[in-house]
């Protein structure tokens, strides 16, 4: 049975012992947002006092607590009057940043101040006029992707970053782990140069919902500050595990409250899967009753409709024919997209600047590979090519073969390159010299004239057709009309055309204008009906209900969260992605069962209208959680014992997540970062890091080895069509096959799907699961990492990690004899005498088994340790898809390539069940870390290799492995 709680809330008292310049700017503000003046909260003006002190602050203080203007107040007061000279406040999230800007747009409007952006993308020139500014606005993951670029940048910003007076981190217990870490390091860098340069940054804190590590973040004064908020009644659902169970008692307990007369309902899923399905699935017949400003900002129709209307209307032909046109010409249409049989000529020089770039690209995988080779000295060439390659991307494995048969068996690096480059050039020529004319006419669907264009080039037919399969998918067509193309009108027909569009896509003003104003008057006419995107109605009770999650683009959230408040009833299904400042309140909010602090970020959304009492329902999925409430229960507690009972550390109701505590590898990064710097960056290796981490930086940089670096993760991912974020690549990679993957466009883009969200939403999984193919993972190993004698080590080389494997198999040696049985006769001499050890058999390299102890070197002592079955290593991470009946296929591009996580950290627990790696991982402290991807899943591929583990951000794996070993050595 429900279990109910009301939370009492005791409103913050006033305080006007303020300076009065400072008073005047706060009531600037109130009287340009509300109209009138108001007097601060106590919290805010103690926080002013101690920020005009220059003193620290860490203001703890839940949502309607005004903590964004009682940290901005007395910083722009400070720089108007020139005490201080630049400031910069960070973000968590986008969505928080923007919403903010508000506040700080109408604060720099009353100071005359000018404020500047950090956004990823910027140039050099764009960076610097934003730094330049005296109010600077960034999420710190912008900061980190600028860190990711390159010297020029790195030093750029931190100088940047240095001349800052004041820094201010909103919302920051979203920060946790190795993300807190970063930014701690962040802060320690920032701090050491400003004292360089004779300043002395502040940095102050601003959250809801404290933890121990923040307060070691922060030397600031605390100040507690109250909500301005009413009563809410919190009533506990019974447990519900089953998914449609799940989401019919959270759609039921919505209509219940639209019924009981409530106004504003918040409905927050853990999942935007869920919050898009139940949207699409809830969604009514007909369009909401929405004001005419928000149909036209959200308003669209599909064009063969709306052309109807216009000519209907006697809009003048110009007018028609030029929205028409853009939309053919935006559409971007493919050459996938003719009717079959149609034909288009597509010029020459675009065929074969494709066709160069796509076996150039393979090229240079292929010397970059043979390099790495040869730096390793894998002899002969030619047979490690072959061992590399084989079974790990079609197109690469394709070009090697059509080179393979002019190579000698002993054929060094220089010659293999030259006999490709050679091979390229003449496929090259082939190309320009094969097709006279200056276009080439081709024929859907096949395109075989292309097929036969390369095949006459010098290329190989089964080479050809992968070729020409990726540039049907690539290439677009040239803008001519619909008709000429042969793309079936009906696909412009449907396509949508969004009514904001308009305002500036007619070019001639006087037809812009006629234009725009029968489209209002249809509107209020309701005689034009429109479909408002992300906007519907909650079935048909014509109540509106918005949809906001992570997963729409930053351009589709963009207005939403406004809409939402303006509508008088209006629901709101949303994710975490509404936990955080953006300001709204809602008189009922339904949610599952999640953390304990993103549950009170969540409840703070409730109750924010005094006098009002809210209510919130609980959908509790966990047994154990409902009976620890029901021994815990009391039907009142005011805000702060309600925050305790739920999100104590200890003994909270929803225990908080479980994060890492710190890592080597991500301390290294840090180092490696700094060094690039130059002098003043080993100053600050000197200053900031101690003798195991500058040892770590030391021999990975000596490996030369890639690292993955980042604020909140490092693991690419997979974006959707339209720019939309798909998720992490073993959800997406279920349900897209090879077919519809093609290579990414960035570091943190693993590759792209030809699939739009909803159309992902809605697809079947063909596949059980997508796993980590270990075997190939550890053949294309960069590095092995161990932790042994009281410091890390490093052992570089391509496929370093696969021979560390071969060395547990119980397969026969060279010799006869088992390779363990053969290590553990020369157990002593290898621990105790390992130079000379290697020195003898080094006159055996020849022979299988000796090549393969050398290859190992300096990491055979470890075979005799209690945790030798723990490999930490790095590298591309390969991955299979397996179906229902256990058969399992490489994931792969559509040009056959294989679609990896590049250059991840990784460990296997070599040989566990789950069950004992689960059980290992738990007495170590190490199960269900935030940080940790863990693929069970992979245990059930034939010939498994045990539990894989994986980096959601860098560094989490040697955080995990380095907890085993110390166990293991208890």
């Amino acid at each position: 049975m429900p279990l109910s709680v009301i939370v009492t809330n005791q409103p913050p008292e006033i305080d006007k012992n303020v300076p009065e310049p400072v008073m005047e700017l706060f009531q600037a503000y109130t009287r340009a947002k509300c109209g009138k003046t108001h007097l601060p909260f106590c919290h805010q003006a103690e926080v002013f006092r101690r920020v005009l002190n220059d003193q620290e602050v860490f203001l703890l203080a839940g949502t309607a607590a005004g903590k964004t203007l009682a940290i901005a107040v007395p910083l722009f007061y400070k720089l108007r009057e020139g005490r201080i000279w630049k400031i910069l406040l960070m973000y968590p999230t986008i969505a928080l940043m923007e919403d903010q800007r508000r506040v700080m747009d109408t604060m720099a409007q009353i100071t005359g101040l000018q404020i500047g952006q950090l956004q990823g993308g910027m140039s050099r020139t764009e960076l610097m006029a934003a730094l330049n500014k005296p109010v600077i606005l960034a999420t710190p993951d912008e900061i980190y992707w600028f860190f990711r670029k390159n010297v020029k940048y790195n030093g750029l910003l931190i100088y940047g970053l240095a001349l800052v007076d004041e820094f201010v981190l909103d919302e920051a217990h979203l920060f946790n782990g190795l993300m807190l870490r970063n930014l701690m390091h962040l802060k320690q860098r920032v701090c050491l140069l400003g004292e360089k340069l004779g300043k002395r940054p502040r940095w102050h804190v601003l959250t809801a919902t404290p933890t121990p590590e923040l307060r070691n973040f922060t030397g600031g004064v605390e100040v507690w500050g109250r909500s301005k908020c009413s009563d809410v009644e919190v009533k506990f659902l019974d447990p519900v595990r089953d998914y449609e169970e799940r989401q019919n008692t959270l759609t039921s307990s919505v209509e219940a409250a639209l019924a009981d007369g409530a106004q504003k309902v918040l409905l927050v899923l853990n999942s935007a899967d869920m919050a898009h399905r139940i949207f699409e699935d809830i969604k009514g017949k007909f369009q909401p009753d929405l004001p005419i400003d928000l149909q036209w900002r959200f308003g669209r129709v599909r064009w063969g409709r709306f052309k109807g209307w216009l000519e209907k209307k006697k809009i003048a032909a110009e007018t028609i024919k030029e929205i028409e046109d853009w939309l053919k010409r935006e559409g971007p249409f493919y050459l996938k997209d003719l009717s079959d049989g149609c034909q288009v000529n597509l010029p020459v020089e675009l065929v074969v600047a494709r066709v160069a770039h796509i076996l150039e690209s393979q090229a240079w995988a292929l010397r970059r590979l043979l390099y790495t080779l040869d730096r390793e000295r894998k002899r002969p060439l030619v047979t490690a090519m072959d061992q590399q390659l084989k079974g790990k991307g079609k197109l690469r494995w394709l070009l090697w073969k059509e080179i393979r048969p002019k190579l000698s068996r002993e054929a060094d690096v220089n010659s293999i390159v030259t006999v490709l480059e050679t091979h390229l050039s003449l496929v090259q020529a082939g190309l320009e010299r094969s097709w006279v004319d200056d276009s080439i006419k081709v024929t859907a669907p096949a395109f075989k004239e292309i097929t036969e264009y390369l095949e006459r080039a010098g290329v190989n037919r089964e080479l050809d057709e992968i070729i020409t399969s990726y540039l049907k998918f690539t290439i677009e067509l040239p803008e001519q009309s619909v008709a000429s193309l042969g793309i079936p009108p009906k696909k412009v027909s449907e396509r949508y055309m969004a009514l904001s569009w308009l305002e500036w896509l007619i070019r001639d003003s006087l037809r812009r204008q006629e234009l725009v104003e029968h489209v209002y008057q249809a509107l209020a006419a309701k005689e034009l009906e429109v479909e408002a995107r992300h906007i519907s109605t909650w079935g048909e009770t014509g109540v509106p209900v918005v949809i906001y999650t992570g997963k729409m683009s930053q351009t589709e959230r963009e207005g939403l969260i406004d809409a939402f408040n303006r509508l008088p009833k209006a629901v709101l299904i949303s994710t975490p992605a509404v936990e955080v400042g953006v300001d709204f309140a809602a008189d009922v909010l339904i949610t599952e069962q999640c953390d304990g602090n993103s549950f009170l970020q969540r409840f703070g959304r409730v109750g924010r209208r005094t006098g009002t009492k809210g209510k919130v329902f609980v959908l509790v999925r966990d047994g154990e959680v409902y009976v620890r409430l029901f021994r815990r229960h009391r039907n009142q507690m005011s805000r702060e014992e309600f925050s305790a009972f739920i999100a104590d550390p200890v003994d909270g109701l929803f225990p908080t997540r479980l994060y890492a505590e710190g890592s080597a590898f991500l301390d290294a990064t840090h180092w490696m970062v700094n060094d690039q710097l130059g002098e003043i960056g080993r100053w600050l290796n000197q200053a900031m890091f101690g003798s195991e981490v500058a040892a770590l930086g030391h021999k990975l940089k000596e490996a030369n080895l890639p690292f993955s670096y980042g604020l909140r993760g490092t693991l690419p991912g997979i974006s959707l069509r339209g720019g939309a974020a798909g998720g992490e690549p073993f959800y997406i990679l279920r349900k897209v096959g090879n077919e519809r993957l093609f290579p990414g466009d960035s570091p943190f883009e693993m590759a792209r799907a030809d699939v739009w969200y909803l159309e992902f939403l809605w697809e079947k999984a063909p596949w059980k699961a997508v796993v980590v193919d270990a075997k190939t993972t550890l053949e294309a190993s960069r590095a092995l990492f161990w932790w042994q004698g009281g410091q890390w080590h490093v052992r570089a080389g391509v496929g370093i990690a696969a021979d560390y494997v071969k060395l547990f198999s119980d397969k026969p040696a060279s010799r006869g004899q088992p390779v363990k049985f053969y290590l553990r006769l020369l157990e002593k001499q290898i621990k105790y005498n390992l130079e000379e050890f290697l020195s003898k058999i080094r006159l055996e390299e020849s022979k299988p088994l000796p090549q393969l102890l050398i290859r190992v070197g300096e990491a055979l002592p470890l075979f005799f340790e209690s945790y030798s079955h723990f490999i930490l290593g790095q590298g591309d991470v390969y991955l299979r898809r397996v179906d229902k009946d256990g058969i399992s296929e490489p994931v792969e591009d559509q040009l056959g390539n294989p679609v990896v996580l590049p250059e991840q950290t990784w460990l296997i627990m070599y040989r566990y069940t789950r069950e004992k790696a689960e059980e290992l991982l738990r007495k170590a402290s190490v199960l269900g870390l935030e940080e940790i991807i863990y693929d069970w899943d992979t245990l059930e591929v034939p010939g498994s290799l045990g539990p894989v583990l994986l980096d959601r951000v860098a560094g989490a794996c040697f955080y995990v492995y380095r907890r085993l070993v110390e166990y293991a050595d208890r």
